[in-house]
């Protein structure tokens, strides 16, 4: 009895560990070039219609509209996922008409955010299911 509680015990230890490395290996960082040059173009466009009026033409934000670019913002959102960010903009933005950018324009928004933080350019868009934004971790820049 002792032996077969053993062998069930590092059964699901070793399930556990292989499940903790695969999931360490899907996930990835904001310094792993997570969107194209050609979606963060896309997103400067949409970011100039729906987003500039209130957070300013070089993402500087001001007064009650928080920045999207430099230390301010990176201090915000370092440790949270890309998905977070998502939520946000899909629930509360614009201002003016909340929820009403499609998935795919958030994806392009934040792909601009990224440029105008520093992050670098890769060679895959940025997803545009949350889930998968999910696994895209914040970090500072180098």
């Amino acid at each position: 009895m002792f032996a077969r509680s053993c062998i069930v015990g590092i059964a699901f230890l070793m399930f556990g560990l292989t499940g903790s490395i695969l999931l360490a290996q899907n996930t990835s960082s904001t310094r792993d070039g997570v969107y194209t040059p050609d979606q963060a173009q896309q997103g400067a466009a949409i970011y100039a219609t729906q987003c500039a009026t209130c957070h300013g033409d070089t993402l500087q934000g001001s007064g009650q509209n928080p920045p999207l670019a430099g230390d301010d913002f990176l201090n915000d959102w370092t440790d949270q996922t890309l998905g977070d960010l998502d939520s946000t903009i899909r629930n509360s933005m614009p201002a003016t008409n909340p929820g009403s950018l499609k998935p795919a324009e958030v994806a392009d928004l934040i792909a601009y955010i990224l440029k105008m933080n520093k992050f670098p350019a890769g060679k895959a868009e940025l997803p545009v299911k949350q889930d998968s934004l999910k696994l895209i971790h914040i970090e500072k820049p180098q």
